[in-house]
């Protein structure tokens, strides 16, 4: 059930019925052809009764049709025009009445409740205080439309009458623009739920994948890995050991062998076996000097666009711009975890559909700007996810920027001495 249209549009067009109907049932009772019209004509007619009756109903019929055309209006324009016609039917349909608080304060009510209920804050505000103000003015000038000596005479109210209208007007209008308020902060609050539970699953989808990529790609690395340094012990140190082995085995087989030769021989093991330590120590060297999976930073940030964007639904552009295939572990992990955290920022608090991250390596520094098309905000708060990439970023000498631009969205600037 939509909440907040309920206590938005369908709880005041039910009150404003049934000001509306009680308006014209009790007009029917009390006007009826066993009372006298409030009239002062040479004499009670029949056709001075049936104008009388019109000159209520039809403005009535048309204040109605108003009333809920600017309740249920999706134009503002639209509103607007049913606000002019239906005060000025409310007017005519009380003009010639004399009684204050049973029919005219219900048309009143009716309209000063669609006021409150049909605007947003603060419209709704003025437009209420406005239309008690030009009730109250026409109640105390009543000759607006012109009078002729036969013209119907009007009620002069008491100060205390129309103060206490005007109480009961402001509390109704107050009200309802209370109610008016807290449906339209309860809508918001569902959405932002909904959202945030929306976002949450993405979220940790996201950080599934995220994970499962890692996982894969190092386990095919060092897959990779332990094939090039097989290959490697097998062409270095396997062939040098071969050699050693048909050396020792040619020697033993000799019958007899003088010091020359047995010098030459030992002399030529002992060149082999260095050259498979010095083979086995680059080796070793080479497995020392292994960077980690996710430090390949162009690969690992296309990958996450990829896997953000089926995740999200999100469309996310990289340009590259002049930077290197890779700054070293640290700067690679510094810029994907700040990734990662604007990529979250713009989902969960942005609620944007397209995101932008830009690279341009200058002299001395290197440059990446995330920027999304999101609700942006005016007051920048530091929370923890943009204080934990400061403090990455610090370790680095970097520093970070952040910005609301006036075209809308958030950006995020990060600079990077290499």
């Amino acid at each position: 059930m939509d909440t907040g249209r309920l206590f938005g549009k369908t709880i005041p067009a039910v009150i404003v019925s049934v000001f509306i109907i009680s308006a014209a049932v009790i007009f029917a009772v009390t006007y009826g052809r066993t009372s006298a019209i409030p009239l002062v004509f040479e004499s009670d007619s029949a056709d001075n009764r049936l104008m009388f009756f019109l000159n209520y109903y039809i403005p009535l019929c048309v204040y109605s049709v108003t009333v809920f055309g600017c309740l249920y209006g999706e134009s503002f324009l639209f509103r607007g025009i049913c606000l002019v016609i239906g005060f000025a039917a409310a007017v005519i349909a009380g003009y010639v009445l004399d009684d204050l608080f049973t029919i005219t304060i219900c048309i009143y009510s009716a309209y000063v409740l669609m006021t409150a209920a049909a605007f947003y804050p603060p419209k709704n505000y003025i437009i209420s205080g406005l239309s008690i103000l030009l009730f109250i003015i026409f109640l105390f000038h009543p000759p607006f439309m012109g009078l002729i000596q036969t013209g119907p005479r009007f009620a002069n109210y008491p100060a205390n009458q129309i103060t206490l209208l005007v109480l009961y007007l402001a509390l109704l209008a107050a009200a309802m623009s209370m109610i008016r308020y807290l449906a339209e902060r309860y809508a918001e609050c569902k959405e932002e739920i909904t959202h945030l539970n929306q976002v949450s699953t993405k979220m940790l989808l996201l950080n599934h994948r995220l994970q499962e990529y890692t996982k894969n790609y190092g386990n095919e690395a060092v897959r990779k890995d332990r094939l090039r340094f097989t290959s490697e012990l097998h062409d270095s140190c396997g062939y040098v050991f071969t050699n050693i082995i048909a050396i020792t085995d040619a020697a033993i087989s000799w019958s007899s062998m003088d010091a020359q030769k047995m010098q030459d021989t030992f002399q030529l093991i002992q060149n082999q076996a260095r050259e498979g330590l010095r083979k086995t120590r680059e080796t070793l060297h080479m497995i020392r000097e292994i960077q980690s999976p996710g430090s390949r930073i162009i690969e690992t940030i296309y990958e996450m666009k990829s896997i953000f964007e089926e995740v999200t639904g999100i469309e996310v552009e990289i340009e590259t711009g002049n930077i290197k295939f890779d700054y070293g572990p640290e700067v690679n992990q510094s810029l994907v975890r700040i990734i990662q955290e604007g990529f979250t920022n713009s989902v969960r608090h942005g609620k944007a559909s397209r995101i932008t991250i830009r690279f341009w390596e200058f002299p001395g520094t290197l440059e990446m700007l995330l920027r999304d098309n999101g609700i942006g905000a005016p007051n920048i708060i530091k929370g923890i996810g943009i204080a934990g990439m400061e403090e990455r970023l610090a370790v680095l000498g970097g520093k970070l920027e952040v910005s609301s631009p006036e075209d809308g969205g958030f950006a995020l600037k990060v600079t990077i001495p290499v």
